[in-house]
């Protein structure tokens, strides 16, 4: 499934890179893919990713492990402001063909 988010950093989106970066090995054990991340144009703080996950729970276990949450606050996340919304099928998936529809 993919899971569309949206948090408030405050260190830049690099430091937020590096962090992903660094738990992508983690990431991969679970099952979890991040596909897009940017900020806003006009709003470097807001951060917008899509990730595809196994489930909608592991993305929040993941979420909600003590040390996962002190990781993502070093790197400047406010973990409070964190919105995940999983997306439905059908969809339009250009990198991998049409699904759905």
């Amino acid at each position: 499934m993919f899971i569309y988010g949206t948090v408030t950093i405050t260190k830049g989106f690099q430091v937020w890179k590096d962090m992903v970066d660094s738990s992508k090995k983690e990431m991969e054990k679970v099952g979890i893919k991040m596909l897009f991340a940017a900020t806003e144009a006009s709003d470097d703080t807001q951060l917008h990713i899509i990730m595809e996950v196994e489930s909608m729970e592991i993305a929040k276990q993941i979420s909600t492990d003590p040390e996962v949450i002190e990781r993502r606050r070093s790197a400047g996340v406010l973990v409070e402001t964190t919105k995940m919304v999983p997306l439905s099928e059908p969809r339009i998936d250009m990198q991998r063909n049409a699904h759905g529809g």
